[in-house]
């Protein structure tokens, strides 16, 4: 074997190392979205079950949505590194 022109037999060895791709965590996936502006949507609780027991200011604020505050964005992102739909 001949030496490289830097005088280095590594060079021929080295191979390229793709890292292994992350996944995004399914319970994250199914619950939340990302907007065009980068924040993340979720869903208002106690808005799916016993609807009619609730007092309409009750049921109209659990219709608009709920984003994450910025203490658990970069969380999130951990999470879903690829983003979220």
């Amino acid at each position: 074997m001949s030496k490289m022109a830097n005088g280095s037999h590594q060079d021929v060895y080295k191979k390229e190392v793709k890292m292994p791709k992350l996944k995004t965590k399914s319970y994250l996936k199914k619950r939340a979205s990302m907007t065009a502006t980068g924040k993340i949507r979720v869903a208002r609780n106690a808005h799916k079950k016993l609807l009619r027991h609730k007092s309409k200011r009750a049921n109209n604020a659990g219709s608009k949505p709920q984003y994450l505050n910025e203490n658990m964005v970069g969380q999130a992102k951990i999470l879903a590194p690829y983003g979220l739909k």
